[in-house]
């Protein structure tokens, strides 16, 4: 009688478990199914699907790490890229409702490759663009801020960090204790150059030094074409250094100290809109996004980041 007492007691318990599993099965699938709906939603009002009648202003977010690729999931945070934040350019360009772009941004950089694609698409945007910054706008966020029309930030925000780095990892001490062995099989005489099981050779860290050098001089002459600064000026701030807002204005990286709400006047006013703007565009995560937890996910995918065998720029 006891015993069955038991039994019956730890099939209630398992019963329960599979149950909260299932019910959390169930809320986070219609987490993610009602964020896509809201995405879609989102994006027929801010584009072609319903176009306001009232001058705007369509806010883009820029913020988090700047990626070729999306990386979303229970392992990979919410990352920007060139996909989502050119064609949120274009809607605002084919909008006739919107007369500015108001880039509120908030990214310590990321890719170099995806950062300039930003910077170039930016760049043929006929209406006017406003920057806004939030705590950062460093490397590659600023790489594209600089193609704005106006960038505003407040005192405290950092800016610049004009620079280029590559990482690659040596963990070749850390194979051998675990008596892992690579056997590496090439056509091509750097196809392995960046390789996690030795260290880079001498030629191959000329050639990845050489290539880093070109990168971060096409970075400082966009600078200094866009902000309409001496390039020399430029290398003398391009040390990677981070600037408080009060110190980027003094050195030309932005163009006024302001809050966001600022910013939004400068928009409106740059897109001859009177009175209280109307805000449209689109939303940068959906709901699943914002139920993951953002620092575990950087966490692990800087992890991933440094095993990475060949490395490549970033502006970060």
């Amino acid at each position: 009688m006891i015993e069955t007492k038991k039994r019956m007691s730890a099939g209630k318990i398992t019963g329960f478990v599979f149950l909260g599993l299932f019910v959390l099965f169930i809320f986070c699938a219609g987490s993610f199914f009602t964020g896509l709906a809201l995405g879609q939603f989102t994006k027929g009002l801010a584009g072609g699907g319903m176009v306001s009648s009232m001058d705007s202003i369509y806010l883009i977010r820029l913020e988090g790490t700047i990626s070729g690729t999306s990386s979303a999931g229970l392992l990979g945070g919410a990352s920007i890229t060139p996909e989502q934040i050119i064609g949120q350019l274009q809607e605002a360009e084919r909008n006739p409702s919107v007369k500015a772009i108001l880039l509120r941004v908030n990214s310590g950089g990321g890719s170099a490759a995806a950062s300039q694609e930003i910077f170039e698409e930016m760049k043929k945007v006929k209406k006017p663009v406003v920057v806004s910054v939030g705590d950062v706008c460093a490397s590659g966020a600023y790489y594209i801020a600089c193609a704005a029309d106006k960038i505003v930030a407040n005192r405290s925000s950092s800016i610049g960090s004009i620079g280029v780095i590559l990482q690659v990892a040596n963990l070749e001490e850390l194979y051998n204790k675990l008596g892992i062995k690579y056997t590496t099989i090439k056509q091509g005489k750097y196809k392995d150059a960046g390789s996690s099981d030795r260290p880079l050779t001498a030629e191959e860290e000329k050639l990845l030094q050489d290539q880093t050098y070109k990168v971060y001089e096409q970075f400082i002459n966009d600078v200094a074409a866009s902000r309409k600064l001496e390039v020399e000026k430029v290398k003398e701030i391009a040390t990677g250094w981070v600037y408080l807002g009060t110190e980027a204005l003094d050195l030309g990286l932005i163009d006024s100290i302001g809050t966001y709400i600022d910013a939004q006047k400068i928009a409106a006013e740059l897109g001859g809109i009177k009175g209280e703007p109307n805000i449209i565009g689109q939303q940068q995560f959906n709901i699943f996004d914002m139920l993951l937890n953002y620092s575990l996910s950087r966490t692990v995918k800087n992890i991933l980041g440094n095993l990475n065998a060949g490395g490549y720029p970033v502006f970060e």
